[in-house]
């Protein structure tokens, strides 16, 4: 199983997720990128000056035309974080970022969509942001899509064993431990 870190390599970090479980662990600037861009000609650019290093896309949209875009008309890799598009829910139904034609784009064109255990341990409502995974998390099952379960750790603090990920993602909905790593 794979983890994703959001920090520089290090040592300790890495010594530390091997003995909480990981057979890989995977650091921002060495393996993968973590885009954030305000315009597609910005995340194209972006997106570009990634793949020419060979380095893994992971991208964290802002706003949903961006997703889309992303999803559509990018080669990013992964995307994470739509939970934290919308600053409100509607009255009538959650709005998690995701719905079914950007799940179908999605499977389509080979995107994983990814869930951050980070997101929901550093956010001030847990539980809008729990609903919001589940409900994108069903809609993935629903249309087929890739998904990942991983930490997203800033740090040491953050990090937990494959077995709490692996009971988190059941709860949320989350199907095998395939899921938790890419």
């Amino acid at each position: 199983m794979n983890n994703l870190i959001l920090a520089k390599e290090s040592k300790e970090i890495e010594q530390l997720s091997k003995k909480l479980g990981f057979t890989k662990t995977l650091f921002l600037e060495k393996d993968f990128v973590l885009v954030q861009a305000e315009t597609k000609k910005e995340l194209l650019k972006k997106i570009d000056a990634a793949k020419r290093k060979k380095l893994l896309t992971i991208f964290k949209p802002q706003t949903e035309e961006l997703l889309r875009f992303a999803l559509e008309k990018s080669k990013v890799d992964i995307v994470y974080g739509m939970e934290t598009i919308n600053p409100k829910d509607s009255v009538h139904f959650v709005r998690g970022g995701l719905d079914q034609i950007t799940c179908k784009i999605a499977r389509d064109k080979d995107k994983i969509i990814a869930f951050s255990f980070s997101e929901i341990f550093n956010s001030k409502n847990r539980e809008k942001s729990i609903a919001r995974m589940k409900l994108n998390i069903k809609l993935c099952k629903r249309y087929k899509v890739k998904m990942l379960f991983s930490t997203f750790a800033k740090n040491e603090k953050e990090l937990r064993s494959t077995q709490d990920l692996f009971a988190f993602w059941k709860v949320l909905g989350g199907r095998s431990k395939k899921e938790l790593s890419i």
